[in-house]
């Protein structure tokens, strides 16, 4: 089976997460996107349509499939940005048929002809595919990141349904749990006077974790390989991505991975890519004084989410100072740095270094100096493809 992962108009959408990754490169739960496209096939060949400027990041980042293939065959067309149910996939795989979800063309299998006529008029990026036959399917189709964290409580609950037995409770005698059925220890350390409380959803813990003592963690709750959770952190609702130095107070929040957020300070209903440092006192408003919904500023549009409660949307390596405060709805784009004894604006543009409301633009070289002194320290380094991204964004910023 042939699968075309593909992401259309909507990436955009997902920034400032999608500036730097591909949509289906995001975090939903346990998985990303594409993650869970593998998971259910295991044995296809899933090939990559993504926009130009992402090309060689997202093959550098998956180098054994093709992006933007120049040969298309017969195939399952997907969009990237839903979470695939097995049961669609598997029920439909060899229908001739177009894939909606609450409305939205979400996927469609088409013959080789259809698929490369498709390409030859622009591709996915530029229009919708051929129709056929209308299939309407259980898979959630997420347009903007409050979706994603609207479905963080079923995401974890599929992962923690799909686990082995869950841990006995007489291996941890000195760590509290409520509900021990409702949770998944790898192999972790976890210290006297934890708190686990499953009974409102499962807790999942990967290998290498440690979780520090008087920690209260509660479901539904994922918690990724070789993280940290720090002492007396309150931490639950939330999806924490691998390599995470995490304190405080977090509630319903998605964190990429390799993200420090070590010190006390509220973070709610927030999406944060990777690589952020956010200073000791950081804290962000969840919810508007008046009780209204909150608009959000993505590509110089206006959206309503609909939603009481977001927070905010922080992209690759941004940087916070000590005591910085974050409005209800604020974007900031990848590599930005903030220094305010004030509310920043709600839409910071990538590579812009606030300083108490004056914008200038991040030194480039000491940008790539500090980034891989951050990235040495987690056993990474930075590449060519990576740092001619990132010049890339800040010189269009």
């Amino acid at each position: 089976m042939n699968i075309y992962l593909y992401e259309n108009h909507q990436a955009v959408n997902f920034d400032p997460i999608a500036k730097t990754r591909a949509a289906f490169d995001i975090r939903f739960g346990s998985e990303t996107f594409i993650e869970r496209v593998q998971s259910i096939f295991p044995n296809s060949n899933i090939s990559l349509i993504v926009r130009p400027d992402l090309e060689e990041i997202t093959q550098e980042k998956h180098r054994n499939k093709e992006v933007n293939p120049k040969t298309i065959k017969e195939g399952l067309w997907l969009l990237g940005n839903v979470i695939w149910d097995i049961d669609d996939l598997t029920l439909f795989v060899n229908q001739e048929s177009t894939f909606y979800s609450g409305g939205n063309l979400v996927g469609v299998h088409l013959s080789k002809l259809m698929g490369e006529n498709w390409m030859k008029n622009g591709g996915p990026l530029q229009c919708d595919p051929p129709t056929q036959k209308r299939v309407d399917v259980n898979s959630i189709s997420c347009q903007y990141l409050w979706d994603i964290l609207d479905q963080l409580p079923q995401s974890i609950l599929t992962e923690f349904n799909q686990r082995a037995n869950p841990i006995d409770p007489n291996n941890y005698p000195e760590v509290i749990f409520m509900n021990p059925d409702n949770v998944f220890i790898g192999e972790s350390t976890i210290q006297p006077t934890t708190l686990i409380n499953a009974e409102n959803g499962p807790v999942i813990i990967e290998d290498g974790v440690l979780i520090q003592g008087q920690s209260y963690l509660e479901g539904p709750l994922y918690i990724g390989t070789k993280s940290v959770i720090k002492s007396h952190s309150h931490i639950k609702h939330s999806v924490i991505g691998p390599k995470c130095k995490i304190g405080g107070e977090v509630n319903t929040v998605i964190i990429q991975g390799f993200t420090n957020k070590v010190h006390d300070g509220y973070l709610g209903n927030a999406f944060l890519g990777e690589w952020i440092n956010l200073g000791a006192g950081t804290i962000n408003s969840n919810l508007k004084n008046n009780y209204t919904q909150v608009n959000v500023q993505i590509n110089g549009k206006n959206v309503n989410t609909e939603s009481l409660h977001i927070g905010c949307f922080l992209g690759d390596y941004v940087k916070t100072a000590i005591g910085t405060t974050i409005n209800t709805g604020t974007v900031i784009g990848p590599a930005a740095m903030i220094v305010t004894d004030g509310f920043p604006p709600k839409t910071i543009r990538p590579f812009t270094w606030y300083v108490n409301g004056k914008h200038r633009i991040v030194l480039f070289d000491k940008f790539l100096e500090t980034t891989q002194h951050v990235k040495e320290r987690r056993g990474q380094n930075l590449t060519k493809i990576e740092i001619s991204l990132l010049k890339n964004i800040r010189n269009s910023r």
